[in-house]
């Protein structure tokens, strides 16, 4: 009796021991596997999170999200009780680097400038440095 015990034990032991290890990429748990996509920019921080804080909210603003999404920098002025960095917001798709006043495809898109500057399409006006949001247009 104990040595069947033993032998049920040891096999069992054997089976967990060989079994192929379901481990995945400790440094990305997402199933799009984000990383660098054509239309990304530099200085892209692939580290941001939705609502997150983030501290590069005037140049070279973008980042990507866990699943992939295109994130901005925004910092929110007179906030209270103050808080003195930006939070990861929702950015319109990303068209890589771009020409101020380049023509651009339409509307609700995002850009960078050579310099690193944030950039909206403005349809006729091209892409222009700035910010698109609920309260309008704030130019760069």
């Amino acid at each position: 009796m104990l040595r069947e015990l033993t032998i049920a034990a040891a096999t069992v032991a054997a089976a967990v021991a060989l079994a192929p290890s379901a481990a995945a990429d400790p440094g990305n748990d997402f199933p799009d596997k984000p990383g660098r996509y054509p239309t990304d920019v530099p200085g892209m921080n692939y580290d941001a999170h939705l609502a997150g804080p983030c501290d590069n909210y005037q140049l070279f603003t973008f980042g990507r999200g866990p699943g992939g999404e295109p994130l901005v920098c925004h910092y929110i002025p007179n906030q209270w009780p103050p808080v003195y960095t930006g939070f990861w917001q929702a950015s319109y798709p990303l068209k890589g680097v771009q020409e101020i006043g380049a023509p651009c495809d339409g509307p609700k898109q995002a850009a960078q400038s050579p310099d690193g500057r944030p950039m909206v399409c403005l349809g006729a006006r091209g892409w222009q440095p700035g910010t698109l949001t609920g309260a309008g247009f704030f130019p760069g």
